[in-house]
């Protein structure tokens, strides 16, 4: 299997984000070959630790500042996130995209329903 080529002027970096009722994910991944980049969760014992919740606002502004300082440091400046169709723009998923910004990880914002590439055969 191989996945189609990227067009010039595609964007390549996904930020991808999950929220579940105990943790929070965030994963920067290379769009040509959905190699992880750079990852943060609140599972990571450095930072359960510090966290008196790890699935708050406050988990998500510290997930955000750590994927943001982790992308920096493998020369990632830039991010494109598809925010999701049907859903309101609040909340953790805010607190995260917001300490995103100020941490200096430049975001471009769609709504695009396929954000990677297909498989062909």
């Amino acid at each position: 299997m191989t996945t189609k080529s990227l067009a010039v002027g595609e964007r390549l970096h996904h930020l991808k984000i999950v929220f579940s009722n105990s943790f929070v994910y965030a994963q920067v991944l290379r769009r040509t070959d959905n190699h992880i980049v750079a990852t943060a969760s609140t599972v990571e014992k450095a930072l359960k630790v510090t966290l008196k919740h790890t699935a708050d606002k406050t988990a998500a502004s510290v997930i955000g500042k750590v994927i943001a300082e982790r992308s920096n440091a493998v020369n990632v400046n830039a991010v494109y996130f598809p925010k999701p169709e049907g859903k309101r723009f609040h909340g953790k998923l805010k607190v995260l995209v917001d300490t995103l910004r100020g941490s200096g990880l430049s975001l471009n914002f769609s709504t695009r329903a396929h954000c990677f590439p297909t498989a062909t055969r």
